[in-house]
């Protein structure tokens, strides 16, 4: 609960709007000094304004020691700094032990990664990628685990989640996938969030 007691922070930052940027930038700076005091032994900028201004912030920010783009799951060894970018296209990982911090009756379950439709507002395409749906058969085996462990709620998220599908099977399977999920034994709610409303069926 205290960031002064940790040996290393990680800081997942956000440049969707600008509070989220400043925000971001702000807590770095904040934890770079905690790092220039010796309180903090390493420092990670992790997330999407680590994507996108990568550059800048190991320029402007030489505290931070290791910078994770978007789609990089990767581990910092220690006194090295090391940065790590994928292909911001890459497929969603799947395969991963899940470690839920959200009480245990509820979780988030996220079914794909990016965005195809390039509004001029929003940068999500330039640093999460194009649509990229998490296969349906690993998202059944998660929600069956995640229950397994006594989560009750699942809230679907994406940055689009009313596309879900149409890039592995050529069609919205959004209802298809609700109707499934439900059937998972222990499972008694479903969230959806990010819908665009012209897009549901």
């Amino acid at each position: 609960d205290d960031e002064a007691e940790a040996d290393v922070v990680v800081v997942n930052t956000c440049c969707f709007i600008g509070d989220a940027k400043e925000e971001s930038i702000n807590t770095l700076l904040q934890m770079g000094e905690l790092k220039d005091s010796g309180q903090v032994k390493a420092l990670i900028a992790a997330g999407c304004l680590a994507q996108r201004y990568r550059e800048e912030i190991q320029k402007e920010i030489p505290q931070v020691d290791a910078i994770i783009g978007t789609t990089a799951l990767e581990e910092i060894l220690a006194g090295q700094k090391q940065n790590h970018y994928e292909d911001i296209n890459a497929a969603p990982v799947t395969e991963t032990n899940r470690v839920v911090t959200t009480g245990g009756h509820f979780a988030y379950l996220k079914i794909a990664e990016g965005c195809d439709k390039h509004c001029t507002y929003c940068i999500i395409p330039k640093v999460r990628g194009n649509y990229r749906s998490v296969p349906k058969e690993s998202l059944l085996k998660e929600a069956t685990e995640l229950a397994d462990k006594g989560v009750r709620e699942l809230i679907l998220v994406a940055q689009e989640t009313t596309l879900y599908g149409m890039d592995l099977y050529g069609k919205k399977e959004l209802p298809r996938l609700l109707h499934e999920l439900a059937q998972i034994p222990g499972i008694y709610w479903i969230r959806i969030l990010y819908c665009y409303p012209e897009e549901i069926t």
